[in-house]
């Protein structure tokens, strides 16, 4: 643990089921061509969520299933439709029209659970989950085709007692938990490759100098954890203990934070068949 640094305490996530039409629907589909071996096994997809689902119901954490919803395919990705933390949300609005509709339930579901519930309205912002990082002490926003300035000036008032910072995210990367995500208080995992490595210095773009907020520009000290394999690194931190990825999927990456990250609790887990429409393990839940 990085000095000086805390994350919040959960008992609660939200996740939603996997719908048959994310296999032939997902926005996936856009950023990326589509062979055969892309096919979501269904009945798989479902047991893989379900897994995922109990192993944050054995952290204690207590779990809200939200239904599947046909017309929104991509709805099991929940984390983009809120962010959270303590009392309060933002719901979000996302970049893709399509995925615009799977925030009512979760508006509403916030709402009866008794949190003090905003949402973005501006018809020019975009915002979503997956582009969020909180510290515990600020926030780190992808500047990517997801998630745009006037997104993160609503997230910036919305919680105005935490700084927010941007940074670069460029396709063919479209969230910036693709490339840095928070392992444990004050650890940042972050891809040991050329976007990773950008996220954490400092890059020249369209002769701009763009500092990168986490190691230039943040009043805080971070420790990174280099983890070698591109999809490896996506990782969930609850309440000292840290979901990563499965030995057998990428066991340089597992061997990583097996060895970096000794001082708290580890569990292996697998988004499944959901990779196919590049899922990561943070996608699938809201923390709370």
């Amino acid at each position: 643990m990085a000095e000086g640094h805390s994350l919040p305490q959960y008992s609660r996530a939200i996740v939603r089921e996997v719908p048959d039409s994310i296999r032939d629907n997902s926005e996936a589909f856009k950023w990326k061509k589509r062979r055969s071996k892309d096919i979501i096994d269904l009945c798989k997809a479902r047991e893989d969520h379900e897994r995922y689902t109990q192993a944050l119901r054995d952290l204690g954490l207590e779990v809200t299933v939200l239904p599947a919803d046909e017309a929104t395919p991509d709805c099991p990705f929940v984390e983009d439709t809120c962010v959270v933390v303590g009392n309060r949300a933002l719901v979000t609005r996302p970049a893709d029209k399509a995925r615009r509709k799977e925030v009512d339930c979760v508006d509403k579901l916030l709402t009866d659970l008794g949190l003090e519930v905003n949402r973005i309205k501006d018809k020019g912002a975009t915002l979503e989950g997956g582009d969020v990082i909180f510290t515990g002490k600020e926030f780190f926003v992808g500047d990517s085709t997801q998630s745009n300035k006037a997104g993160r000036k609503i997230l910036a008032e919305t919680f105005p007692d935490y700084p927010v910072f941007s940074i670069p995210v460029e396709p063919p990367e479209f969230h910036l938990k693709g490339l840095v995500c928070c392992a444990g208080p004050g650890i940042i995992a972050v891809g040991n490759h050329k976007a990773g490595r950008r996220a954490w210095e400092v890059s020249n773009r369209e002769d701009r100098i763009y500092l990168q907020i986490i190691r230039e520009s943040s009043e805080h000290t971070y420790e990174s954890l280099w983890v070698p394999d591109y999809d490896g690194l996506n990782c969930i931190h609850v309440n000292g203990t840290v979901i990563h990825c499965r030995e057998d999927e990428w066991p340089n990456s597992y061997k990583t934070f097996a060895e970096k990250l000794m001082g708290f609790g580890r569990v292996e887990l697998s988004v499944g068949e959901l990779k196919k429409v590049d899922a990561g393990l943070s996608c699938c839940s809201v923390l709370f």
